[in-house]
């Protein structure tokens, strides 16, 4: 009754760790980019008297120079001769563009960055009214396109499983197992703990070779992402790794992976009993992991704060390090356990000789993500309210769910692994009846862990809600998708106000090669009952730009009219307008003060449960040296009881 009770729950909790894992997908679709316009002069959806002589665009991060740019359009998406991007002097988050003399009508800034630290391309549409009698007010909007995908979330989620299976396996094999006290040499456990200590240290060479090879898919991806007309892939990646910050921290990435190869293999040759070589290679490896974990860190969102910047990347990387021993270390629980083919050894003679220090090592890594990551929270999120009303937010939410649930789970294998045996003995005289972590229990944990991963992937993938600049007003932006055949069909709008619009419309097939070009492109907005056709111009391949009016009575219909092979399809999407407020908005709550009374709250307790267990332990030696007597020992105290 009891083991079908706990199957039942077993079942329930991984149903329900499955729907958060799919909210967490469904969030990561509409992921933002990282470099996210600011603020625009002139703003976005402005009306001018006289033609500016350029175009600056703000960003919320450092943007590289030599790989951003953008260009002036009409609004019928053609080209205006004469524009050209300039490097800013002394801003490196600011993107000019100068322009030639321009003549009454609307114009789109097509913009392009690339942000230094975390690589990360984003593009949008600024649009300007010059001499026009009836523009929109001003506004400053944040048009960034939604450049986060699946195939993006699952690539970042496969180079971070593959760090924590290195930090993991790497950490268990030495500090635990490299550390485990079995009796003499000859003794058949022994002999098991280093065919398990050889298996960690090759699954950890292992995962650094998979994450070398998804750092060269990254690269890869990142010149794709920064294509310009003329180019080849081939010399944007020269671009990528010899102008950008980004690039430069992805050679060293590579490098430390590399040499930190062959460094493991070696180790897992050379035996325990040879002291010195093993201490050096444990050391060089140890190096290479951390300086790969601070590399890491060097190209996260917390480079990219503004005060503080050091203590930021300080926090983040501790955080990398302690969320990737604690994820990696389950991984290699479950090699640990896998069957030995040593005779007379089983699982639980391992579990017994290493089980505490694992759970030790799990305890403060746990204690220590809680801590950073609290901090880091307060530093990426700029209030209590971006937690529910952002994607980053919900992400974050998701992932601190998860972690509960892991905790759940890892408290009731830890307390398997540290439980004190049964004052009772067999034949041999060793401990019976004391219970040792069930497979089903440890790869639950596991897979609960490679869940919460997909949810560090999305947060990796996002944009953290630090807030706008204090002197810009934020319109809504707006971006619908739809689908027909196997087209999948983005609009976006900007500024989304009633007034000239510029409306950016992305098609791609889910089909490889696509079965037919598209001919024509238009858009069809229907408001009060009226019609209007909105023609749109290829600008890159499957972007498409053009601009037309929108009305403040009421929201449109908007459809995206497709002619491809003799075939028209239409793609029909509801619309709402941004409303527009002169209020001033209410104060936002903060959430870096809760967040940092709870990481001081948290510390305190750590702190006081750590003083009770040394205080404990320390009340009790006659305990202490009971368990430490051998087998042989404990049988002639039992055979002088009546």
């Amino acid at each position: 009754m009891w083991a079908q009770l706990r199957r039942r729950v077993i079942r329930g909790i991984a149903l329900g760790i499955a729907g958060v894992a799919l909210a967490v997908l469904t969030n990561a679709q509409p992921a933002a980019a990282h470099a996210v316009l600011v603020t625009s002069d002139p703003a976005n959806g402005a009306t001018v008297a006289a033609a500016p002589g350029s175009v600056r665009l703000w960003f919320s991060e450092e943007i590289s120079a030599q790989l951003s740019g953008a260009r002036l359009v009409d609004h019928d998406g053609n080209a205006v001769a004469g524009s050209q991007a300039v490097a800013a002097r002394g801003d490196p988050r600011l993107l000019e563009l100068a322009l030639p003399h321009l003549a009454h009508g609307t114009y789109g800034v097509l913009w392009r960055v690339l942000a230094e630290d975390d690589g990360h391309t984003t593009n949008g549409v600024v649009l300007f009214n010059v001499g026009a009698a009836n523009g929109p007010s001003a506004v400053t909007a944040a048009n960034a396109s939604t450049t986060a995908s699946p195939i993006d979330v699952g690539r970042r989620w496969l180079g971070i499983a593959a760090l924590a299976g290195l930090i993991g396996g790497f950490a268990v094999a030495q500090l635990v197992l490299g550390r485990a006290r079995a009796g003499g040499p000859a003794n058949p456990v022994l002999s098991a703990i280093r065919l398990a200590r050889r298996r960690l240290l090759a699954f950890a060479a292992g995962c650094a070779t998979v994450a070398v090879l998804v750092g060269c898919a990254d690269l890869i991806a990142e010149a794709r992402d920064t294509a310009a007309p003329g180019r080849s892939v081939s010399a944007l990646v020269g671009d990528v790794l010899s102008s950008t910050r980004w690039g430069h921290l992805w050679i060293a990435r590579e490098a430390a992976l590399i040499v930190l190869i062959p460094v493991l293999v070696r180790l897992r040759a050379v035996e325990r009993s040879q002291v010195r070589p093993a201490r050096s290679l444990a050391s060089v490896a140890a190096g290479l992991v951390l300086v790969r974990v601070l590399l890491e860190a060097l190209g996260s969102h917390a480079a990219a704060v503004t005060s503080g910047r050091g203590t930021a990347i300080a926090a983040d990387a501790i955080h990398i390090l302690a969320a990737c021993l604690w994820l990696g270390s389950l991984a290699a629980l479950v090699l640990i356990l896998w069957p030995h083919p040593v005779d007379g050894v089983s699982r639980v003679d391992i579990i017994r000789a290493c089980g505490g220090s694992f759970a030790r090592l799990v305890s403060v890594s746990v204690a220590v993500i809680l801590l950073t990551g609290l901090y880091s929270a307060g530093r990426e999120i700029g209030s209590v309210d971006s937690l529910f009303t952002t994607a980053y937010g919900r992400a974050l939410l998701a992932k601190s769910a998860l972690l509960v649930v892991l905790g759940g789970v890892g408290v009731v294998n830890a307390s398997r692994l540290r439980e004190t045996p049964l004052p009772r003995f067999g034949s041999a005289g060793q401990p019976v009846g004391s219970r040792t972590p069930t497979r089903r229990l440890v790869l639950l944990e596991t897979g609960i862990g490679a869940i919460l991963l997909i949810a560090v992937a999305v947060l990796v993938e996002s944009a953290p809600p630090r807030g706008p600049a204090p002197d810009a007003v934020a319109s809504e932006p707006q971006a619908r998708s739809g689908a027909m055949d196997d087209l999948v069909v983005t609009v976006s709008a900007t500024p989304n106000q009633p007034g000239p619009n510029a409306f950016t419309v992305i098609v791609a097939s889910s089909r490889r090669p696509p079965p037919a070009a598209i001919d024509e492109l238009a858009l069809t907005i229907t408001q009060d009952g009226i019609a209007s056709v909105v023609p749109l111009r290829q600008v890159e391949p499957g972007r498409y730009f053009g601009t037309g009016p929108l009305a403040g009575s009421e929201d449109p219909q908007i459809a995206a009219i497709i002619h491809r092979s003799g075939r028209t399809l239409a793609v029909t999407l509801a619309w709402q307008l941004a409303v527009s407020s002169d209020a001033t908005p209410a104060p936002a709550h903060r959430l870096a003060p809760i967040v940092n009374g709870l990481a001081l709250a948290l510390l305190v307790a750590i702190g006081a449960a750590g003083i009770a267990w040394a205080w404990c332990r320390r009340s009790a030696p006659t305990s202490r040296a009971f368990h430490a007597e051998p087998p042989e020992a404990t049988e002639r105290v039992l055979e002088h009881q009546p």
